[in-house]
């Protein structure tokens, strides 16, 4: 138990320190409807059927017509209060290179996608929501990851119940072995000693049946 909170404290710190934090940056990306400027985040640890859940509740929770098509996720007529009155559009994309997953996210303000140069306020808001989620959705995929392997300790720990079993039942037939062992080697002692006795009377009564065949000799 100890050894798996080390392991949870080790798995959560890395979002805040390292290589492994979470970063955003403002990219132009390539959707359906072309390329847009866009807020891009990496997510640490991702597992992909994790990540596209997550991807779709936050969508859905930004109150717009969710959809989804061709690895895109869309949110037609989204709002809430920070970003002002006017809702907007967005599209989210999950991108895999290599070891690396990110989502980029492009707004649509109603004629123009959303900047930081255009649109500081905005973008900020923007920016520290889509962090929240990456370091929520990472912290499910870290959740999910260690759930399936805390499944594989308890396999292997099973697993070494049944040896340690196995090798008390062994150990148990050993000794009962060397007690029959050392049962049937006092029975060979005795037998032993039991056959030396027997061809002595052997011997005896065959001496005892030579003078009774004698006795046949009679004149």
């Amino acid at each position: 138990m100890k050894h798996t909170i080390i392991a949870v404290f080790t798995l959560l710190s890395v979002f805040v320190f390292g290589q492994n934090e979470v970063r955003i940056n403002e990219e132009h990306t390539t959707f359906s409807v072309g390329s847009k400027n866009s807020i891009v985040v990496n997510i640490p640890f991702a597992n992909l059927d994790i990540l596209e859940k997550e991807l779709k509740r936050e969508l859905k929770d930004w109150g717009g017509k969710y959809n989804s098509s061709k690895d895109e996720y869309t949110s037609t007529q989204a709002s809430f209060k920070a970003m002002g009155d006017k809702p907007f559009d967005v599209i989210a994309k999950i991108i895999k290179s290599g070891e690396t997953v990110k989502v980029a996210f492009a707004i649509d303000l109603g004629g123009a996608y959303l900047t930081s140069n255009q649109h500081q306020e905005q973008f900020n808001v923007m920016k520290d929501k889509i962090k929240a989620f990456a370091i929520n959705a990472s912290k499910e995929c870290v959740a999910e990851e260690l759930k399936t392997e805390g499944k594989v300790l308890s396999s292997l720990e099973k697993d070494q119940k049944e040896l340690e079993k196995d090798k008390e039942s062994l150990l148990n037939s050993i000794e009962d072995y060397r007690k029959k062992i050392a049962e049937a080697e006092k029975k060979i002692e005795e037998n032993v000693s039991n056959q030396s006795k027997k061809k002595a009377e052997i011997a005896k009564q065959a001496e005892k049946l030579k003078e009774v065949e004698k006795k046949k000799n009679i004149h």
